[in-house]
């Protein structure tokens, strides 16, 4: 298999880091989106939906003190939002014990504003929505599958690697990307995914420390 990687296979890797730790890309941000906090008290007020720049920390900042907030943890993905009229940043975080955190941050003093109960990588596998990426590889022997749960696990320890700047780098870029693939039409929506699929299968079989460069190079690209 021809292990040249280009630079657009490592976006598409950057659209699965987000949710890499349970080797499903869209199993734990689905499942766990529905969650209540209690009341917080930020230090920016917001009023007006175009807030950005208002903010006084940087994500890298936010995705730092999360990841200090709990033990063990790595920043996956986080974003600056507004929550109950504050400018706060949301950060997931996976505990080395594979327990998935949701983290608020005061996007203005960088207090902790809220951190959510821990959900296990169990309970992600056995969502009905994790059951869309099981049919993905349901053609292989059991010994391919765990092949390929091995290589992904690769994937997030190689997203891992990176410093919290170069994570946090490659979230904004592909979360200011988000824009442009929702002004595709079907069609090229799903061309795109077939070539993302196509890509993400052709890095897969990298070891480690490759996909670790290959993201970095992708990180000092943008």
């Amino acid at each position: 298999m021809n292990k040249k990687v280009t630079i657009p296979a490592i976006l598409a890797v950057s659209v699965f880091a987000i949710a890499i730790a349970s080797f499903s890309p869209t199993s734990v941000l689905a499942e766990y989106g529905d969650y209540k906090i209690p009341d917080i008290n930020g230090s920016i007020t917001v009023s007006d939906s175009d807030y950005y720049g208002l903010e006084e920390i940087s994500l890298a900042d936010a995705m730092t003190i999360a990841q200090d907030s709990v033990q063990d943890s790595n920043a996956i993905w986080g974003k600056l939002q507004v929550i109950q009229g504050y400018l706060v940043y949301k950060v997931g975080l996976l505990s080395d014990d594979d327990m998935y955190y949701k983290v608020i941050i005061d996007a203005g003093d960088g207090d902790v504003l809220y951190i959510s109960d821990g959900k296990s990588k169990d309970s992600w596998k056995n969502s009905d929505k994790s059951g869309k990426w099981k049919d993905h590889y349901a053609d292989l022997t059991p010994e391919e599958r765990e092949l390929k749960m091995k290589q992904w696990g690769e994937v997030k320890d190689a997203f891992f690697a990176l410093s919290i700047d170069e994570r946090a780098k490659m979230i904004m870029h592909f979360m200011s990307m988000k824009g442009q693939w929702e002004g595709l039409s079907d069609d090229e929506k799903n061309t795109k995914k077939q070539e993302m699929k196509q890509m993400i299968e052709d890095l897969l079989p990298l070891s480690v420390e490759e996909k670790t460069e290959k993201l970095r190079e992708y990180v000092n690209s943008l």
